[in-house]
């Protein structure tokens, strides 16, 4: 991009930061194209992209006022607004998905403690191993599942949790002496 249109960009981005809807309507036209292309490039889906390239411009109407022209240059400065949203697309997906997973993954687990229909073969686990595991704390018992029955690993768990890994190794190894004294073993 040139001199004239990095000025002319940060005019427009001055005029926005005055709330002029013009000057955004004439920002976007200018640089949605290239804006939409970095989200592209990030998310590899043209639906996504969209979303975030409207995200993005509703932060930089929002956030206009804040830009600095002696810091960045316009183009600089708005690539990252939308970056930074594509990647929070991203984390925001994954930890969605992962939810829904760990969501389905403990009404297994639910059906089996409770015996349901759905689980007669199932049913077939220790019904003292149930008891053991339900006199847990709540983080312990969630922790144990996920790890020993479905093979998270501390730091899955630790992003599940949004607890450090240190702290979900405590609970596996409180939440595993609490069974082994339970069992008697």
């Amino acid at each position: 991009m040139n001199a004239d249109e990095s000025q002319y960009l940060r005019q427009l981005l001055s005029r926005c930061a005055l709330k002029d809807q013009q000057a955004f309507a004439e920002l976007y036209q200018k640089v949605a194209g290239k804006l939409n292309g970095v989200a592209y490039l990030i998310l590899h889906n043209v639906e996504s992209a969209n979303e975030v390239l409207q995200e993005g411009f509703i932060q930089i109407w929002n956030n206009a006022g804040e830009y600095r022209s002696d810091a960045y240059e316009p183009m600089t400065w708005m690539t990252a607004i939308v970056r930074y949203r594509a990647y929070d697309r991203i984390k925001y997906e994954k930890r969605r998905i992962e939810g829904a997973a760990i969501k389905s993954m403990l009404q297994d687990v639910d059906q089996i403690e409770n015996c349901r229909p759905s689980a007669i073969q199932m049913c077939e686990i220790n019904q003292e191993l149930n008891h053991c595991l339900s006199i847990l704390d709540e983080y312990q018992h969630e922790a144990i599942l996920l790890a020993y029955y479905f093979g998270f690993s501390r730091e899955e768990l630790s992003g599940h949790f949004e607890r450090p890994v240190n702290t979900v190794k405590s609970w596996l190894r409180r939440g595993a002496e609490r069974l082994k004294a339970c069992l008697g073993n």
